[in-house]
């Protein structure tokens, strides 16, 4: 995974809460949740990413939806973009990492001009807080 790359986008206009919401799922993933996804709206299409966690391990499946405009047509010509098991571990110092490089980059300010949306600082903290007490 370390090595992996794989891009998804989210609409900062319809889901500027998008960062937020996997910052929430990634934490929920360290606190044992079983499972959880996290959706990424993108007009009209958009990516859902589902994981399902055993032990230290989680199996991601990665799925790409070309209308997610109705939920009832939301898996008509779905596709499978990605799915393999992963280290929890791995997968969120992967996670943390994109962030720190995100604001690295950008600043909060920087996410802010960029993005339209402030940039969901309250989820960071609360990640960044239960990755420290449970690494």
């Amino acid at each position: 995974m370390e090595d992996e790359e794989l891009r998804a986008d989210a609409s900062y206009a319809m889901q500027p809460e998008a960062l937020g919401n996997f910052m929430e799922t990634v934490r929920d993933l360290l606190l044992g949740c079983r499972a959880t996804f996290v959706t990424l709206f993108d007009e009209p299409n958009g990516t859902r990413v589902f994981f399902n966690q055993v032990g230290e391990e989680v199996f991601v499946q990665v799925v790409s939806y070309p209308y997610m405009g109705e939920p009832s047509d939301w898996w008509t010509d779905a596709k499978l973009v990605w799915a393999a098991r992963v280290s929890r571990q791995e997968f969120v110092r992967a996670f943390m990492r994109m962030v720190e490089e995100l604001l690295s980059e950008h600043g909060t300010d920087g996410y802010t001009r960029n993005w339209c949306h402030a940039f969901p600082a309250e989820e960071w903290t609360a990640l960044q807080t239960v990755y420290t007490l449970l690494r």
